[in-house]
């Protein structure tokens, strides 16, 4: 056993070489629980209890104290402790005892006692408790789980709000709120349960409501049976679309470029077309002309032989004269 009561005691000193201390007791200093306590701690390997009582103690990190898992006994009473980490018992497998009275608590978070199988007693009183029925579930959780809600020294645990709670005790309104517990961890009927199956009972369903949360936060909200068709008809046109689109964003640009030449040539056809008909009637024309010609020809050649036929040149003005 190790006791200090130095007043102006700030952190918790190391063991030095004394490695076999199993109780070590700090009472009135000015200890807050920073990391370099939590390092001197880990220097007692075999510490079985720890009180802290009457230091500065504001908030406790999570898993702090694991690095003495084989303790069983801790105080905080007389701290100024207003909120505890969900994991800041963490690692205390083996701890029996409990001790937060005096401090400034309002409420406990739910998960707070998850890992604390072995737990029997919890000393609560002192502090300004929210009776509110949502934030009592956890205390109420321990008590069913046979937990013994410590009375230190005499004193109730009693509530300070909300206003029409004030002053009442809190196992009183803890009852007010969760009139008629169901005892669903007892297994024989004819056998009432121990406190230690109870506490096994409620850890393995504290453990077994977490994990299902969990796998729900996982899985997230479930389509109605009723719109499943819905949403596949949905996926299947979503899909379609798509392939649509890939489809003609490849194909697109040697679609557009075959179309292209089909015009460019049904275009240079009409063209040649135009050509041989304009050909065709020119030529025509031309056999025309020169068929014209020919005969204009032969006609002045029949004239020329019928003049040197008669010898002479016969002057129609001459003969009109005459």
């Amino acid at each position: 056993m190790k006791k200090l009561t130095n007043n102006l005691l700030q952190v918790i000193p190391g063991s030095g070489n004394s490695s076999t201390v199993t109780k070590l007791l700090i009472e009135g200093g000015l200890i807050t629980l920073n990391e370099t306590d939590r390092l001197a701690l880990a220097s007692y390997p075999a510490l079985e209890e720890l009180h802290l009582v009457g230091n500065r103690v504001t908030s406790i990190p999570a898993k702090y104290f694991s690095v003495v898992p084989h303790l069983k006994v801790l105080s905080l009473s007389g701290n100024k402790i207003s909120s505890l980490d969900a994991e800041c018992f963490s690692g205390l497998d083996v701890l029996t005892e409990l001790d937060l009275s005096n401090n400034l608590l309002t409420s406990l978070h739910s998960q707070l006692f998850r890992e604390l199988n072995d737990l029997q007693v919890l000393n609560l009183q002192g502090n300004p408790w929210n009776c509110s029925c949502p934030l009592l579930s956890t205390i109420q959780e321990v008590k069913t789980a046979g937990v013994s809600i410590g009375y230190n020294g005499g004193a109730q645990v009693l509530c300070a709000s909300p206003e029409k709670q004030a002053g009442r005790d809190l196992l009183e309104a803890i009852a007010a709120c969760y009139p008629s517990p169901t005892n669903t961890f007892t297994t024989d009927p004819q056998k009432p349960p121990t406190p230690a199956s109870v506490r096994k009972s409620w850890g393995s369903s504290t453990m077994l409501k977490t994990k299902s949360d969990q796998n729900n936060i996982n899985k997230g909200p479930t389509p109605a049976s009723g719109n499943t068709w819905k949403f596949t008809a949905c996926v299947a046109t979503l899909a379609l679309c798509t392939c649509v689109i890939i489809l003609c964003a490849i194909k697109g640009p040697s679609w557009y470029k075959l179309f292209h030449n089909y015009r460019h040539q049904r275009l240079h056809c009409t063209e040649e077309e135009e050509g041989d008909n304009v050909s065709t009637v020119f030529s025509k024309t031309g056999r025309y002309l020169n068929q014209q010609t020919f005969t204009f020809e032969r006609e002045n050649r029949q004239m020329e032989l019928e003049e040197e036929e008669d010898g002479y040149f016969e002057d129609p003005y001459i003969k009109g004269g005459e």
